[in-house]
């Protein structure tokens, strides 16, 4: 899309600005007033109760007649209070957010989860637990994970069933039509309490893997399209490795074992690490049918956040896309800048590159990178675990805030990347691919998710077709306030 089309989407949404964002701009001043840039609404404070449902207008395009579902997210939303902020962008508190499409309207809402954590540091005005990046107060008894669960990192939906995600505790239960919390997850009676990852794994079919790290060892979750546990084992790692995602293919779970080793976990957790490159990065690949046939794979030392997916050759080699960085970024304090209004370039020097992993049926993993900077890799539901062309991934960067400023995609089949950058005015989240209806193949897919338009002070939920991204935006609506930057989200 050049650099006109973009002119003609921000001219096209002038008229409906000045009528629809009285309330933004009054954040926008308040953001001023507290000597904070404007593009820090992406890390203020969601209101205590959250949003309540409201319609979002459309200020362009034509919305597409099949697009019906619900987009849910998740991510933190509390970072401050009074002029105590939270040490790390990993421990605000989780919001979730509903999006409602259908009939071409849309409509948002949102609320956060009430874990423990959220309740008792509402009622005392101040951080209790300890997370991430966060000491926390000694006071503060803990007795497991989830006594400190945020629940802030993304959302799944088995059998109905909305589930709030962290990485070191259990899934939260939400009610998938008002957002209500229900409590903790407990899949098994034994397994109460257990971490449960905030990066699940969907096959086609609807049956969920998904891991509970715990240092060297690592639990394998099998759950069956309705919901119920099927199976649950644990396999070794070897050493304490930091794990925030991993992957699987149609036979396999390829666990990845970065050289970011914590064999203390004492909060802050953050402070615990230890970047190890000499281990290299090593990659334990599970047999989906049995957890005891396993085989190693090595390659060279990288620090990694987000997969693709993956999927397997006629020959047993197996591929898939991730984000690697050459050495780890958000250490202590990560985000905590950005919270507090503040912005240093140079602290984003380390950037994540698209790369695709080859392994063979024996020996080490070759790394290929693309040359694309970006982040939060998607691929559509259909195809996980199998072959595909398209990965959508949130790309390029500002020179004058955080955040990324485009979506692109890139199809492996034919080696093409297709990209839409938005330009400096606003941030870029995660797109998830929504399959056309009768679509067969991810080229036939909408490309949905949210985006925060600085300028305006407001947020925008945006529709792209996934084999067209360069033309620019099908439709946007347009919310008439801002919500924080959140994490990740599924389609429903």
């Amino acid at each position: 899309m050049d650099l006109s089309r973009r002119h003609f989407i921000e001219a096209g949404m002038g008229a409906s600005l000045a009528g629809a964002v009285g309330v933004s701009f009054g954040l926008s001043a308040s953001a001023k007033a507290n000597s904070m840039p404007a593009w820090h609404l992406g890390y203020a404070n969601a209101p205590a109760g959250g949003f309540d449902p409201a319609p979002m207008k459309l200020v362009f395009g034509t919305p597409p007649s099949d697009l019906k579902g619900s987009l849910y997210r998740n991510g933190p939303a509390h970072f401050s209070y009074g002029d105590e902020y939270a040490s790390h962008w990993f421990d605000g508190d989780g919001l979730i957010h509903r999006i409602a499409i259908e009939d071409g309207q849309a409509v948002h809402q949102a609320r956060f989860v009430e874990t423990r954590k959220r309740r008792e540091e509402q009622a005392a005005q101040t951080f209790l637990a300890p997370g991430f990046g966060t000491l926390g107060d000694e006071s503060y008894y803990v007795e497991s994970a989830d006594d400190t669960n945020a629940a802030n990192t993304s959302v799944l939906m088995v059998d109905g069933e909305l589930l709030a995600l962290w990485e070191a505790g259990s899934a939260f239960s939400m009610n998938p039509e008002t957002l209500e919390t229900k409590g903790p997850k407990t899949w098994r009676d034994d397994l109460k309490g257990m971490p449960f990852l905030a990066h699940p794994k969907v096959e086609p079919d609807g049956r969920v893997w998904n891991l509970a790290v715990g240092g060297s060892r690592v639990g394998i979750y099998r759950i069956g399209t309705n919901g119920a546990l099927e199976d649950f084992g644990l396999v070794n790692i070897g050493r304490a490795a930091y794990i925030h995602d991993w992957t699987m293919s149609e036979r396999h779970l390829i666990i990845l074992v970065q050289p970011w080793i914590n064999e203390s976990l004492r909060p802050p957790v953050v402070a615990g690490f230890e970047w190890q490159p000499q281990h290299g990065l090593q990659m334990l690949i599970v047999d989906k049918d049995d957890f005891s046939n396993q085989r190693w794979t090595q390659a060279p030392a990288r620090m990694f956040f987000h997969t693709g997916s993956a999927w397997e050759e006629s020959d047993g080699t197996i591929k898939f896309d991730v984000s690697f960085y050459k050495e780890p970024i958000l250490g202590v304090g990560g985000g905590a800048a950005e919270i507090r209004g503040e912005w240093d370039q140079s602290y984003f020097s380390e950037e994540g590159v698209l790369t695709l992993v080859e392994i063979p049926p024996q020996g080490d993993a070759k790394l290929i990178e693309t040359g694309i900077i970006g982040e939060f890799p998607q691929v559509d539901p259909r195809f996980r675990g199998k072959s595909r062309n398209l990965v959508a991934l949130a790309s390029g960067a500002s020179n004058t805030r955080p955040g990324s400023t485009t979506l692109a995609v890139h199809n492996w089949t034919s080696g093409e990347t297709k990209a839409f950058d938005f330009g400096d005015n606003r941030i870029v989240e995660e797109f998830l691919f929504v399959p056309k209806s009768g679509g067969q193949s991810d080229l036939e897919s909408w490309l949905v998710g949210p985006v925060l338009n600085i300028k305006a002070g407001v947020r925008e939920i945006c529709v792209f077709d996934a084999a067209h991204v360069d033309d620019g935006p099908v439709c946007i609506w347009q919310a008439e306030y801002s919500w924080p930057l959140g994490f990740h989200g599924t389609w429903a």
